[in-house]
């Protein structure tokens, strides 16, 4: 029996092979996840309630106090402002907010998006993995930016001989961060599923000749698919999603906030109690006493 010959060169395999896809069998073929589908409705979601609010904003009387979701956006960004001030250290927030509100709102509705039935967010690592990249990116593009060529030395520090494990270690936000909150929300669907799975159990239990003659008159069903297994679920079920989604993902947003702040203000320069960036100033001669 002949064996079939192994390629030479693979890489260029690949690409011929790549080659003979057209766009409409990649077309035809294309399969949206629900975790990504979820994740495009909530950006949908957010666009649409930012573009009610500019809206508004623009016809707003400023002589005239805001109403609704106008009022409600105010106060968001005005709480968000003083928040972004405080966990930087006092400095001028800039355009800072604008980020942590795109970030609050969205991570705080991935966590939540199970409540709606769809698929969650938040259990696919890529989600939590792609935040924490792009934290990652605004750390040192800020540390390059006010600390400019200074900014390399920090990798040979205390001595050239720890560049690689400098190396290593700048890559721990990402892995923390991401496996933090994908952990989290996972934590949360694993206790869920196996609360539901003892549930429906201990139902059948209870209404054992309810689910017996059930599958003797469909003829099919699984003991555990039965409308006996259903009647414990509900109420704990649904405790827990509130628990989960709301106080848990409240949490777990406010603390990647709050990571990204501190990290991001940890880069700048320091600031002093006013707001101002501290200047380094030689101390003068001491006067005689």
């Amino acid at each position: 029996m002949k064996m079939p010959l192994l390629s030479s060169n693979p890489l260029q395999d690949m690409i011929e092979s790549f080659k003979k896809i057209t766009w409409q069998d990649y077309w035809t073929n294309f399969r949206m996840s629900g975790t990504l589908l979820s994740s495009l409705l909530v950006m949908v979601i957010i666009m649409i309630l930012a573009t009610i609010v500019g809206i508004q904003a623009k016809r707003q009387d400023p002589m005239k106090p805001s109403r609704g979701l106008l009022a409600f956006a105010e106060m968001g960004v005005d709480k968000l402002q003083d928040w972004t001030r405080a966990m930087m250290g006092g400095r001028e927030p800039g355009n800072w907010p604008a980020y942590f509100l795109c970030l609050t709102v969205y991570l705080f509705m991935a966590f939540t998006w199970s409540l709606t039935g769809l698929p969650s967010i938040i259990d696919t690592l890529i989600f939590p993995l792609s935040l924490s990249v792009v934290m990652f990116f605004l750390i040192h593009a800020t540390a390059v930016r006010y600390q400019k060529w200074k900014y390399f030395h920090r990798y040979i520090e205390p001595i050239p001989v720890f560049l690689p494990i400098n190396l290593i270690t700048m890559w721990t936000p990402i892995i923390s961060t991401a496996l933090r909150m994908f952990g989290n929300a996972l934590s949360g669907s694993v206790v869920i599923g196996l609360l539901n799975w003892a549930l429906k159990n201990v139902s059948i239990s209870i209404f054992s000749e309810w689910a017996s003659s059930y599958m003797a008159a469909t003829g099919g069903a699984r003991l555990l698919d039965t409308p006996a297994a259903i009647w414990l679920s509900p109420l704990p079920i649904g405790v827990l999603n509130l628990y989960f989604g709301l106080f848990s993902g409240f949490i777990q947003t406010l603390v990647f906030a709050s990571l990204n702040a501190c990290w991001i203000a940890a880069e700048m320069p320091e600031a002093n109690a006013m707001g101002t960036e501290r200047q380094v100033t030689r101390p003068g001669p001491s006067k005689a006493q």
